[in-house]
């Protein structure tokens, strides 16, 4: 049974700034997904980059997204993070009240600093969380494109 509910069409109306912000912040705009009702929904997983130490540090939010469907990789000193959260399984008999899962490809970027070494970079994977450490920056001759391995929930 549904229920009912006031609708403030100001409190949409104010959101819309801070929604346009929100998508305006991302280098790359991640692939829609459409839900049976036709709502369009962005996969965006939440990044934080951080210093720990002399070595930057990129943590990315992945649950329900397994090892092999994640690629982290370096070209022209920005880092890119993809991969795709597929579902498992969908249900025709079940009637959602509610549905805010996400599935599909995303992509994230971020900009090194100059005389980043690609093959210092060390990424690992648990629980949900990938975390990529990087090394200061050491001068290069030229910065050349690299795939990075993701380890399994060995810490630094």
């Amino acid at each position: 049974m549904a229920s009912l509910m006031r609708w403030d069409p100001f409190g949409d109306l104010l959101a819309l700034p801070r929604e346009m912000d929100r998508l305006l912040e991302w280098p790359r705009a991640p692939l829609r997904t459409t839900t049976r009702e036709g709502d369009i929904q962005l996969l965006v997983p939440t990044m934080d980059v951080m210093r720990r130490g002399d070595d930057m540090v990129v943590r990315v939010e992945l649950p329900g997204i397994k090892q092999d469907d994640i690629d982290i990789s370096v070209s022209d000193n920005m880092l890119t993070i993809s991969g795709e959260r597929t579902e498992e399984h969908e249900t025709h008999d079940e009637d959602y009240v509610m549905r805010e899962s996400s599935w599909g490809s995303f992509e994230r970027r971020i900009s090194l600093p100059k005389g980043i070494d690609a093959s210092t970079i060390h990424a690992d994977f648990t629980d949900g969380v990938l975390e990529i450490t990087i090394p200061s920056a050491n001068a290069l001759e030229e910065p050349k494109a690299h795939h990075i391995a993701i380890g399994a929930g060995t810490k630094h």
